[in-house]
């Protein structure tokens, strides 16, 4: 195969049959032309619009949270008081 350093822009070739670790440099320059492959990793995220036109996504820590109300979160004094 016929490369081409990005270093020094000269040409050369390299036989790929025979293809060794010192094949990895370039001749005339000895620059390391051979990158590692960089694997992809799995990533879990959400997408959703620009934020400064919606910014429903994004939880406002200045406003104080309401607690959740269920009768199944009460504790039983509290539902023996609102049941009755």
């Amino acid at each position: 195969m016929t490369f081409i350093c990005k270093k020094c822009k000269k040409a050369f070739r390299k036989d790929m049959s025979a293809y060794e670790e010192s094949d990895e440099y370039c001749p005339h320059c000895d620059n390391h032309y051979v990158i590692d492959a960089k694997t992809p990793q799995a990533v879990l995220g959400v997408e959703g619009e620009d934020a400064r036109v919606d910014n429903r996504m994004l939880k406002d820590e200045r406003v104080q949270q309401t607690k959740n109300k269920s009768l199944f979160t009460l504790d039983s004094e509290d539902l023996t008081e609102r049941i009755g």
